[in-house]
């Protein structure tokens, strides 16, 4: 759930185009994760969130070991740890996380 500073949403999706989607499609790829999704909307309110950014694993035994299956991921797209903290520095100047949430999707019978 992220609210980017006003003005600044095309400037987070141009960002996380060249970051979060490589991590994500390479993800996708060695199948640690299912499927992705952004969605980009108008906040309701002043502290709402305009950006959500959803995760498909597929099982909650994924989680286990999922730091270990994603941190090579990310050192493979976006670099060293100095790197990385270059870069989650920058996305500070256009957005603000206001929290995540793991939660499971049933199917109504």
């Amino acid at each position: 759930m992220i609210k980017t500073k006003t003005g600044l949403a095309d400037e987070y999706i141009k960002q996380i185009t060249g970051t979060v989607k490589p991590v994500y499609d390479e993800e996708k790829k060695q199948k640690v994760i299912l499927d992705y999704k952004i969605l980009n909307g108008e906040a309701s309110n002043p502290h709402d969130f305009n950006i959500l950014i959803l995760v498909e694993y597929p099982n909650w035994a994924a989680f286990d070991t999922l730091r270990n299956k994603m941190d090579p991921v990310v050192a493979k797209v976006m670099g060293s740890e100095e790197q990385q903290k270059e870069l989650a520095v920058k996305r500070l100047d256009v957005r603000e996380i206001l929290g995540t949430k793991t939660m499971r999707e049933i199917t109504l019978k």
